[in-house]
């Protein structure tokens, strides 16, 4: 079933559209100020290499704080500055966010887990605020007697105001990822798979780019 919606998701609209490889990667640091306390830390940082940008096409920092409300939901706000690489001319947005990561059902020999985002989007161009809604389901299962797992993701974009710099209302994007992630010890989890992305573009054609990813996390 989950593999059904996700197949749903991930399947494009029959329009015309451009194509695009890329190589995704982040490096990420999490954990917990004080073990008995409820407060969580994250930093990330992420780059996209596009083969139509000749180079590092998008780079990503990312702090946030979270709070462990329970086992199975961590509440998390942040803030995240993001470069556009332009051949003459960078286009750097600020993003504010609210999220909430929670698990959802044991299924099949895994689980499901759910991770829920709100964006605020600023640009110098503008003046507006884009508010952006982020909504991913993943579904993980261990392989009996290894380090790894593997699982399916897939996560939809929608815009929920137009602004004066540029962002239109409506469906922005969908992910959808397969792939395995090992753990390589008690801190250390390394993740690589396939993404699609399918992007919603208001300038031209639809984009959708095949993504190598490659994720490191150290959780402390």
């Amino acid at each position: 079933m989950f593999a059904l919606a996700l197949g749903a998701l991930a399947a494009p609209p029959a329009l015309a559209h451009t194509s695009d490889s890329q190589f995704w990667t982040t490096v990420t640091a999490t954990g917990r100020f004080d073990e008995a306390k409820p407060w969580l830390w994250s930093i990330e940082g992420h780059a996209r290499f596009s083969q139509d940008n000749n180079g590092a096409e998008q780079t990503v920092f990312r702090p946030a704080l979270g709070y462990r409300v329970r086992d199975g939901l961590d509440l998390w706000a942040g803030y995240a500055r993001v470069t556009q690489h332009r051949d003459e001319n960078n286009v750097e947005e600020e993003r504010f966010w609210q999220q909430a990561n929670y698990d959802v059902v044991e299924f099949a020999g895994g689980e499901v887990t759910g991770r829920t985002r709100v964006e605020q989007r600023f640009r110098e161009s503008g003046d507006d605020v884009g508010w952006r809604f982020r909504q991913q389901f993943r579904f993980s299962r261990p392989i009996e007697s290894t380090d790894v797992s593997a699982f399916a993701s897939n996560e939809v974009f929608l815009t929920l105001n137009e602004t004066d710099w540029g962002q239109v209302g409506g469906f922005d994007q969908n992910r959808a990822m397969l792939g395995v992630q090992w753990r390589v010890n008690d801190t250390v989890r390394i993740e690589t798979g396939y993404m699609n992305q399918y992007s919603n573009r208001a300038d031209g054609p639809d984009r959708v780019s095949h993504n190598l990813v490659l994720n490191a996390t150290a959780r402390f």
